[in-house]
C-alpha cells in the first residue's frame, strides 16, 4: 500500500494488483506510462481518480474503474482484491477460477 506522500497530484496513476507466488495479494501504486511495473503484477486498473488515489481508497477505486483487461474487481474489508469472476464463483458456491491458479489468502476469522 502507498502513502499519501507518494502521490503527485499532477500525475496519473493506475493501481497494480499484485500476487506473490505464495498467493498473497497486494495493491501497488503505478504512475501511468512508467516503463517499470511493480513486482508480481497480475492486473492494472485504468487510470484512477486522483482523489481516491490520494486517500488510498482501494475499495472506491475498484468501484470507480475497471482493470486494464476490461473486467471488474472487488476489495474486501481487509483490502484483499478479487476479480469479479472469483467473487461470483464464491457467491454461487462453485469452483473458483483463481488468478494464476493460486487461492487468495483471506484474513483469519
Amino acid at each position: 500500500m502507498w502513502k499519501r506522500t507518494d502521490v503527485d497530484r499532477t500525475k496519473q496513476y493506475q493501481i497494480a494488483l499484485c500476487q506473490r507466488p505464495d498467493g498473497h495479494r497486494s495493491h501497488e501504486l503505478h504512475c501511468s506510462g512508467a516503463p517499470v511495473l511493480p513486482a508480481n503484477v497480475v492486473f492494472r486498473t485504468e487510470v484512477a481518480p486522483i482523489d481516491l488515489v490520494m486517500r488510498g481508497d482501494v475499495c472506491g477505486i475498484a468501484k470507480a474503474v475497471k482493470l486494464d483487461t476490461g473486467q471488474g474487481s472487488w476489495v474486501d474489508a481487509h483490502g484483499l482484491w478479487l476479480t469479479n469472476d472469483e467473487v461470483e464463483a464464491m457467491t454461487e458456491e462453485r469452483e473458483v477460477p483463481w488468478v494464476n491458479g493460486l487461492a487468495a489468502h483471506f484474513a483469519p476469522k
